[in-house]
């Protein structure tokens, strides 16, 4: 009988586990092939086993994508019973990006960039350096001034929640005669053929009136808002009003983001009643034989990247005139005639 400890005491140092277990197999020699059946029947079991847990995988990834498919419809119909409760259309285009300044962006993080079509229920978010314009579905534009979120419930119904919106509705309200308003925490703002703006500020609600007029509607008053009118309206309902220019330094923002006019080919008439509308300018010609010339002016190029109020000094010396602008009264004269228009680009 061998000895199973050494000198020291210790048992011998012995190999792993997994060579014990070759060794043993090595010396116990090749084992005799299993019988045809038995192999049958392993492997029919395996590819029972298999067949199962392949089902069961098919099962668990269905489950899975139905729980997605009902929450998508749950958070679909959660927002179509939103919009179809206030009585406005859904799955429908609610406006198209005409221009983009700076970081615009959806609420779902995605890039707002010129020529996107956003649908009703889209909001739309500009960054501290972000502005935007927009083309309702109905022709209205709009314009989002820096930090404001806007959510475009329908192409007649906007909320603003931060920030502030320029309207120009061209004063044409659509078919069936309802008319573009905007909600805010202060009450809804209706437009009655107009150019406006709404803004948030703090804890007042200011409505500002260039062209036509404006309603603010809140609890069952009705604050009316006319033309070169400023309306202010704190959480408690005190309002004040102040009187405002349509070519002040308020509506400069909205020059900044105006979408370019689309010239090739127009009239200069079309030109002239564009800048007006933008700028709050009036047009005198120093000769009245113009007013009725400006309709068969046509004209090339494009005004792309210049503000409004920038495109005189690229539009009128190409269509042989001079201007001056004095105050808000842009005077027109031809380049060659003498008169009180002066040089191209003159301001006082």
């Amino acid at each position: 009988m061998s000895d199973t400890t050494n000198r020291s005491g210790e048992p011998p140092e012995v190999g792993e586990p997994e060579d014990q277990v070759a060794r043993l197999v090595g010396l116990g020699g090749p084992r005799p092939p299993a019988p045809d059946d038995r192999r049958d029947r392993v492997r029919r079991h395996v590819q029972q086993l298999w067949s199962e847990t392949v089902q069961r995988d098919r099962h668990r990834r269905r489950l899975l994508m139905a729980g997605r498919l009902a929450a998508a419809l749950v958070i679909g119909t959660g927002v179509v019973v939103w919009l179809s409760q206030r009585g406005l259309p859904t799955g429908v285009q609610a406006a198209v990006v005409e221009r983009v300044e700076g970081s615009v962006r959806l609420q779902d993080g995605s890039l707002v960039v010129t020529g996107r079509a956003l649908p009703a229920g889209a909001r739309v978010i500009t960054a501290p350096d972000g502005r935007a314009a927009l083309r309702l579905a109905d022709g209205a534009s709009i314009r989002l001034d820096r930090a404001t979120d806007l959510l475009l419930v329908s192409p007649r119904f906007l909320e603003l929640g931060a920030g502030a919106v320029y309207v120009d509705s061209r004063g044409a309200p659509p078919a069936g005669g309802s008319r573009l308003e905007i909600g805010t925490p202060f009450g809804r703002v209706s437009d009655v053929g107009t150019q406006f703006e709404v803004r948030l500020a703090g804890e007042q609600l200011r409505v500002s009136v260039r062209e036509g007029s404006a309603a603010l509607a809140r609890d069952d008053h009705t604050y009316p808002v006319p033309s070169g009118t400023s309306l202010r309206v704190d959480r408690s309902g005190a309002a004040e009003t102040a009187a405002i220019a349509p070519g002040g330094g308020e509506w400069d923002w909205a020059l900044a983001v105006a979408p370019a006019f689309e010239m090739e080919g127009r009239p200069l008439r079309d030109y002239l009643a564009w800048l007006t509308r933008e700028t709050g300018w009036q047009v005198e010609y120093d000769d009245p034989s113009l007013a009725t010339a400006a309709a068969g002016i046509v004209l090339h190029g494009s005004t792309a990247g210049l503000r409004p109020d920038e495109t005189p000094d690229a539009v009128l010396p190409a269509c042989g005139l001079r201007y001056r602008l004095d105050g808000a009264i842009l005077k027109l004269a031809r380049a060659g005639a003498p008169g009180s228009a002066g040089d191209p680009g003159e301001r006082r």
